[in-house]
């Protein structure tokens, strides 16, 4: 989603196509490093596993929604 404002009128747009960003490091509740936490490209790049998983540490939708479908079947749950 993005919100514009120009000269005092507020629109917000919704892209339909989008991303997720994803972490190099598998989230661990006594791993509390800020790798796994923050997402930001600026932090990832520069960690040997970037781009292990999926390329630039970035899902679509579509491939998030794959993704669940495939690991997920048993639980019916649908990313859109």
């Amino acid at each position: 989603m993005m919100m514009t404002c120009i000269n005092g009128t507020i629109k917000g747009y919704w892209y339909r196509d989008g991303y997720v960003r994803t972490t190099s490091t598998e989230y661990s509740l006594s791993n509390n490093g800020s790798n796994i936490h923050l997402t930001n490209d600026a932090v990832q790049k520069n960690l040997p596993e970037y781009g292990k998983y999926e390329k630039g540490n970035k899902l679509s939708y579509d491939d998030l929604a794959t993704y669940i479908d495939k690991h997920h079947k048993k639980k019916n749950k649908s990313f859109y």
